[in-house]
């Protein structure tokens, strides 16, 4: 992506909004470019009229004139600094915005293969460095262009061949930009690339903290986080040098055109051609045309980086999604809530087998079915068909007879409640936290719910009882605590079809005993599809369908499938 086709996104994408505001920027650069020239043409009449005609009444109205110039360049630039800090401001946040619009909405396929560290860095970092690029770089870049042109042009009205020769070194300084860009730009990508790795081993060891002390592993991590320290700050070097040589050698090659201009003005002033009062003016105007010329090459390289991290950005929000809605997609209809699945099959990218293999089963409506089956026989993957976590590859999901895939998908998980193996609390209060399920709700049904899911009780124990935040992850309560609080968001939400994935697995048993009686109670007259980790709390179950290797290989209730001596049988033995 070249630096042009990126300006013209971020102008499509995020500046364009803004268009307004840029242009009265605009204005106020030229006011300052004007300024500038201004202030190096007065030199010209302060030498001619006060120390050559020795001119009295100017001795007072040129220092007014200087003052009155610099006052307008001083107002013109805290206004265009307040417009253009509005407007990168804006496009920070309306980037930040679509960026997590679109991580929010992905394909759960897709989330999986990225560690949300490098997500999250992607979202502060490559933003930030966007920001510069728009603010200080590409404004700062037009305001300083402008300047230049103006100070040439003061330069040309007083000696065209003079200008001619300063300017000569200007290309050089081009060339000279454009390949330390380049240069910055790869170490911009490598140092982000870096920022990335660093943050998911950073967020690996917070979350991992007991299992790295409890193997003692503090001397290797340490070590590897060293490791990706140092490699990213060779990385941030190899971008500072390069913009570091930026404004030094611009400002060399530069000096061979003031040292050629001084020469030739030298010649014609010693043979008289050339008068003191226009050289003062031209020198004044070259002087001041090296300062924009110096800082353009030092902006060209935090453009460089800004380009770098706008590819980053444009690379996430244009991520194809796959699970996608039809236009004009209906509702879901409901009068009943039976689910079926007709010659179904998935498969995960970078995985040879299929997950799911012609699969064809049916939930009856107000039942209760349970999936069983060994690790990896496909119970979470037919799960996760039903909300359109993912799509699959051939056959059809249908509720009450309705493809979902022709369905709205906000109606089709509306008609969803889920309650997982591994409960996710937000860093809020316990109300909240259950008012998520249905945000809309007042508090007398929040309580009721949690008095459903066997979960009023502890949180009335609580120092600030249904105000109790949380802590992160829900790190302040047990886990039998917060799949309480998990099946009271599920009671909130009253949804017809109910998917439990192993909601008590990893509860000790008394923990067990108090979510189990809580979920009996949420599954009465739901649609209820059970993934089970112990068999013993799906023996009640109305069906049971054993799955094996992404098919399924029997099914029945408890008794029917015991008297088969089939794969549930020998499931059952090895758990009793």
């Amino acid at each position: 992506m070249t630096g042009s086709q990126i300006l013209i996104r971020l102008f499509k994408d995020s500046i364009k909004p803004y268009t307004v505001r840029l242009f009265s920027s605009l204005f106020f650069m030229v006011i300052i470019a004007l300024a500038t020239g201004a202030t190096a043409w007065l030199l010209d009449p302060a030498i001619d009229k006060i120390f050559l005609d020795k001119d009295e009444s100017m001795l007072l109205l040129i220092p007014i004139a200087i003052i009155l110039t610099l006052f307008i360049k001083s107002v013109a630039t805290y206004i265009q600094i307040i417009l253009l800090n509005g407007v990168a401001q804006n496009i920070i946040a309306d980037t930040q915005i679509k960026l997590f619009k679109k991580i929010i909405n992905a394909d759960l396929a897709w989330l999986h293969k990225i560690h949300s560290a490098k997500i999250i860095s992607n979202f502060l970092y490559d933003v930030t460095l966007l920001q510069d690029s728009v603010s200080s770089s590409l404004a700062n870049g037009v305001k300083d262009i402008l300047t230049l042109i103006c100070l040439v042009g003061v330069m040309y009205y007083q000696d065209w061949q003079l200008a001619t020769i300063s300017i000569i070194a200007f290309p050089l300084v081009g060339v000279l930009t454009r390949r330390l860009g380049k240069r910055i730009k790869k170490a911009s990508t490598e140092t982000q690339e870096e920022t990335g790795v660093l943050a998911s081993i950073l967020s690996e060891n917070l979350d991992g903290t007991r299992i790295v002390k409890a193997y003692q592993q503090e001397t290797q991590e340490i070590e590897k986080l060293s490791k990706s320290v140092f490699r990213r700050m060779q990385k941030i070097l190899k971008g500072i040098n390069a913009r570091g040589a930026a404004s030094p050698f611009a400002e060399f090659l530069a000096g061979f055109g003031i040292a050629g201009a001084l020469y030739y003005a030298g010649l014609r002033g010693l043979q008289g051609e050339l008068a003191l009062n226009e050289f003062v003016s031209f020198l004044g105007a070259m002087m001041l045309a090296f300062q924009p010329l110096r800082r353009l090459a030092q902006i060209n390289a935090t453009l460089q980086e800004g380009f770098a991290a706008a590819i980053r950005v444009f690379g996430l929000l244009d991520q194809k999604s796959y699970i996608n809605e039809k236009p004009r997609a209906s509702d879901l209809s409901l009068s009943k809530s039976d689910i079926s699945f007709e010659n179904v099959t998935l498969s995960y990218e970078g995985q040879k087998n299929s997950a799911l293999k012609e699969i064809s089963l049916k939930v009856p409506h107000g039942k209760t079915t349970a999936l069983v089956g060994p690790s990896g026989s496909g119970k979470s993957s037919i799960l996760n068909l039903i909300p359109r976590f993912y799509d699959p590859d051939t056959g059809s999901v249908k509720i009450d007879n309705q493809d979902i895939k022709e369905l709205s998908i906000a109606s089709v998980r509306s008609s969803i409640a889920l309650v997982s193996q591994e409960p996710i609390l937000f860093d809020m209060s316990i109300h909240d936290n259950i008012l998520y399920g249905k945000p809309d709700s007042p508090d007398n049904e929040v309580i009721k719910a949690a008095k459903a899911a066997a979960a009023d009780e502890f949180i009335n124990e609580l120092p600030d009882k249904y105000k109790t935040v949380v802590g992160e992850k829900g790190y302040s309560l047990s886990g039998g605590q917060k799949q309480r609080i998990s099946i009271a968001r599920a009671f909130l939400k009253d949804a017809p079809i109910l998917l439990l994935d192993e909601a008590t697995s990893s509860l000790d048993t008394e923990s067990e005993h108090l979510v189990q009686k809580a979920i009996s109670v949420l599954m009465k007259d739901r649609t209820t599809l059970v993934i089970a980790h112990r068999l013993s709390t799906i023996i009640n179950s109305d069906q049971i369908i054993v799955l094996d290797s992404g098919k399924v290989v029997e099914t029945g209730t408890h008794e029917e499938l015991l008297n088969k001596d089939g794969v549930y049988k020998k499931l059952y033995e090895r758990e009793f």
